[in-house]
């Protein structure tokens, strides 16, 4: 393995979803371990890591951008070294090469424990890939904790890889098959991080709800029921859940486990039952409810969020206005919207009849403008409420105040005194916005 010297800097640039976000920590414990140190700047960085996503085509074109202005870094520093990892580097590795010569290293999602092998001794420049996907979890990374300090909130990952093979998504060809975690390493990562005061863990997965059924020891819920028992842990949110695995097990978990939030993303990505067929998602718009319907029945005040998804190919205007009305109905908290974007080697990405980029940027607006309509009267119909906020710190909108989070996952800014980081206290939602809540601290 590569002793990274105590001289050596490096920057992160993160893109895409939290898995990114976790594996980004991850590399930046490792290289802390090793006696590394973050740099101010990428400039003045010795190593400098892309952590990159593929399922839009936006993130890729920020990444090449990005490398572009790197390579001319490089030029005046030609011992700085660049690696590209996450998605793309999976999925574009031969065209990065082709492309940015200047780049050193090229790392698959399943290949980020190897980066102090393959990172250079002498320091001098080398493109090597490692894109292997495999059918085994990356190596552990419970270890890579011991010397960190843990935020408030951190998430660990439980599960790699998928395998429902939605026609737009790009996932399961850059990360692989599911993959299990085994559950004594996820409750050993979890129980270091609460001792060192870590307060609220996400479950992270392209699908979390799989877990345990490529022949774990234990299945989702039962993951969550061992996790109770960590000393100092006071919440537990998992994400993201596809909607077919969402089953009674899981819907009584959520409702008796005391550690689990009541918030749920749970992606319904169309409102419409062609178009979920089209995108290869096994559910109709009317099991999608009975399921949420449930889950409202047993988790009352739950906040549910999802994504969705404008201009998919064969999207006409019909398809959308049933979008749009099946989202005034489900009266979801928050959505993440995007508009269609092809993704070579997927089944959608060959269909005929793609809707025209204005067209598709037209609906997202209007999309974005019904769901809005929704979450502010949801918000609104949420004032008064009390509820147990995680005091995060201060507030980045209002330094005088403090911020947290509650159990629905709804932000709020309240007045309070200093020292109250992380503590779990009551505050009574007083006034609605669109991103959360202002209130009034009352223990």
């Amino acid at each position: 393995m590569c002793d990274a010297s105590p001289a050596l800097r490096y920057y992160i640039y993160t893109w895409g979803c939290q898995m990114n976000e976790a594996e980004s920590g991850a590399m930046a414990r490792l290289l802390d371990s090793l006696g590394a140190a973050a740099a101010p700047e990428a400039a003045q960085a010795d190593l400098v890591l892309l952590v990159t996503c593929c399922v839009r085509e936006k993130p890729e074109q920020k990444v090449y951008s990005l490398l572009g202005k790197l390579r001319q870094l490089k030029a005046r520093r030609p011992g700085m070294r660049i690696a590209v990892t996450g998605c793309m580097a999976q999925k574009e590795a031969e065209r990065i090469r082709q492309r940015v010569p200047e780049v050193d290293l090229v790392l698959g999602p399943r290949q980020l424990y190897r980066l102090p092998q393959l990172l250079d001794e002498n320091g001098g420049p080398r493109l090597e890939l490692s894109l292997e996907t495999g059918h085994a979890f990356c190596a552990s990374t419970h270890s890579w904790r011991q010397g960190a300090a843990p935020g408030l909130s951190e998430f660990v990952t439980i599960i790699q890889g998928c395998t429902n093979f939605c026609s737009y998504c790009i996932v399961p060809y850059v990360r692989g098959p599911e993959c299990s975690r085994p559950a004594a390493e996820v409750e050993a990562e979890v129980r270091i991080l609460a001792a060192r005061g870590c307060r609220e863990v996400t479950l992270l997965g392209q699908n979390v709800l799989a877990y345990g059924k490529d022949a774990g020891e234990l299945d989702f819920v039962g993951l969550l029921e061992r996790l109770q028992e960590v000393p100092g842990l006071r919440r537990l949110r998992f994400t993201t859940c596809h909607p077919q695995d969402l089953d009674e097990r899981v819907v009584v978990a959520m409702a008796r486990l005391p550690l689990v939030c009541p918030h749920l993303h749970l992606p319904i990505q169309h409102g419409d039952d062609e178009i979920l067929r089209r995108m290869n998602r096994p559910y109709t718009v009317a099991e999608y409810e009975a399921r949420l319907a449930a889950l409202r029945r047993a988790v009352p005040g739950i906040a549910v969020s999802a994504d969705l998804l404008v201009g998919f190919p064969g999207e006409r205007e019909e398809h959308f206005q049933r979008l749009l009305e099946t989202v005034r109905r489900l009266e979801l908290e928050g959505a993440f919207m995007f508009a269609y974007s092809p993704r070579p080697g997927t089944a959608a990405a060959a269909l005929p009849d793609q809707v025209p980029g204005p067209e598709k940027r037209r609906r997202l607006r209007e999309l974005i403008r019904v769901q809005n309509e929704v979450t502010e009267r949801l918000h609104a119909g949420r004032v008064g409420q009390v509820h147990e906020v995680l005091v995060a710190g201060p507030s980045e909108r209002d330094p005088g105040r403090l911020a947290g989070r509650t159990g629905t996952f709804h932000q709020v800014v309240f007045a309070g005194p200093p020292g109250l980081e992380g503590e779990m206290v009551k505050v009574r939602l007083q006034r609605a916005r669109r991103w959360g809540f202002y209130g009034e601290l009352i223990s």
